[in-house]
């Protein structure tokens, strides 16, 4: 009888997923204001997620492996496609349409860069040297130069981001680490002048003195922050938010999802779902050092940092302590290419987590 592959599902890890979209619609359906096409098309893509994240569990870890340059060539393929046919939106051609299929290749990035620089170093043996990095660089350099033009420079920075994630992971010198943090910090003043477009400026702008243009580039941000406080210690109730459903935050029910949240939950409601990203990081984390096998440990580890990093600047922007960017929180934002792809992701986590390596059994 065939077998067919059965998903390698972390019980704990799932039933935290399962209450993040349940939080997540129903913060959806008050902040689009109880649009049922939303709720719906919500409810759909935490479905198609569900489904990714059951797939690529039963995908056995060594395929992963084996397919981790062939997943990067398809990005970076895919990102060549944005750069000469892509549609754009607001000024940026970040999106690809495939038949009645429109997404951001971006998010594969996500993905790719980790699974390539852990299987290049998992190829090449376990000590980390000079060498390596480098080629960690390249790799890392032609995704992220192919989003930069888009334009998206907190997609390029964030590609970069998943490179060093995988590389802390296999143990890069505290020297060097230093040394790239030095010539980051001389940089900024050359990208401020050179690199940064007009409006990014604005978002560092507004974030250091929001009342500065109320009714413009701090209008968002000075919303947000009404909302949250308004929230109090146990919150407005669900449905009764104010600033997202009747329009006072563009994008309540996107990047700034969780002002709403916060306004209907409060400090508690606030508190238990930032508990939960923590518990998801720390439980990906230590089910990851369980594993015996290095690509296992080096992809689940910065996989695990990349999504507490998209929460923690999520809820830093809406709470006003960093600029602005283009950040969803982690199945909760309303969108679908970042859900799916955050669907993906935890099931190649729990497909390499829960695996175990087959063992050649000696004969007597």
């Amino acid at each position: 009888m065939k077998k067919y592959p059965i998903p390698q599902l972390d019980l704990p890890l799932l039933l935290a997923v399962l209450m993040l979209m349940l939080l997540s619609s129903m913060t959806v359906w008050s902040a689009s204001g109880f649009s049922e096409t939303v709720i719906t098309n919500h409810l759909i893509r935490c479905m198609i997620a569900l489904c990714c994240l059951l797939a690529m569990s039963a995908v056995p870890s060594h395929i992963y492996l084996r397919f981790s340059p062939h997943l990067y060539l398809l990005t970076v393929i895919l990102l060549l496609a944005v750069a000469l046919v892509g549609d754009s939106t607001n000024g940026s051609q970040r999106w690809l349409k495939l038949g009645f299929i429109r997404f951001q290749p971006s998010e594969l990035v996500k993905i790719a860069i980790p699974m390539i620089i852990a299987w290049l170093i998992h190829t090449s043996g376990q000590a980390l040297d000079l060498r390596k990095i480098l080629y960690a660089l390249l790799l890392a350099a032609i995704p992220t130069m192919l989003i930069f033009i888009q334009p998206d420079l907190d997609g390029a920075l964030f590609a970069l981001i998943y490179m060093f994630f995988v590389l802390y992971f296999a143990g890069i010198s505290w020297k060097i680490i230093g040394s790239i943090v030095a010539i980051v910090a001389t940089l900024i003043p050359l990208m401020w002048f050179f690199i940064m477009e007009v409006y990014q400026k604005k978002r560092v702008l507004q974030f250091l003195n929001p009342e500065s243009d109320p009714w413009g580039a701090g209008y968002q941000i000075i919303q947000s922050l009404i909302a949250i406080g308004s929230g109090g210690i146990r919150g407005k109730g669900w449905t009764n938010a104010n600033q997202g459903p009747l329009g006072f935050i563009p994008e309540s029910q996107t990047d700034f999802i969780f002002s709403t949240y916060a306004e209907e939950w409060g400090f508690i409601g606030s508190v238990f779902l930032l508990a939960l990203y923590l518990f998801i990081t720390l439980r990906i984390l230590w089910i990851s050092c369980q594993s015996e096998q290095l690509y296992n440990r080096l992809l689940c580890g910065s996989l695990a940092l990349s999504f507490f990093l998209y929460t923690f600047i999520n809820t830093g922007m809406v709470s006003g302590l960093l600029p602005v960017m283009g950040s969803p929180l982690p199945f909760f934002s309303y969108g679908g290419t970042a859900m799916i792809t955050q669907g993906i992701t935890f099931g190649i986590i729990m497909a390499l987590c829960r695996s175990r390596p087959h063992r050649i059994e000696k004969s007597g």
